[in-house]
């Protein structure tokens, strides 16, 4: 194995774990809130609460399609956590920067794990 690929296949793991490990982390902490207290618990308003909701769980299935197209849903996961702190940013009333640091970032990164891991991989000719 060509240590391109040795390097290919380890980053494309650790992504793979990493957002297993977000995905699971945030989609207890969202679903054990919503089933407690509904959509509203987990901000301030309902309609916020669900867009959240919308956002994780968007971002969780993309981990799970990154496992068969890592280029393509790490593009996705890379996106779609810029958007989270986006919203998380006007959207939390307490510290922003803290918020995007722990909510945004780490699936920003996972993302371009995801990315750098296809960077070094040719692509077959058709």
């Amino acid at each position: 194995m060509a240590e391109s690929a040795k390097q290919s296949s380890t980053l494309n793991w650790f992504a793979r774990i990493t957002g297993l490990i977000l995905s699971g982390i945030w989609m207890y902490v969202i679903i054990s809130r919503i089933v407690e207290h509904g959509f509203k618990s987990l901000t301030h308003d309902t309609t916020t609460g669900i867009i959240l909701f919308l956002l994780v769980t968007s971002l969780s299935v993309g981990v799970l399609l990154a496992w068969r197209l890592p280029l393509l849903a790490g593009k996705f996961i890379a996106v779609l956590g810029v958007l989270l702190s986006l919203f998380v940013y006007f959207s939390d009333e307490g510290n922003r920067l803290t918020a995007i640091l722990y909510k945004g970032l780490p699936f920003f990164l996972v993302g371009l794990l995801f990315i750098q891991s296809q960077a070094g991989i040719e692509k077959p000719a058709d």
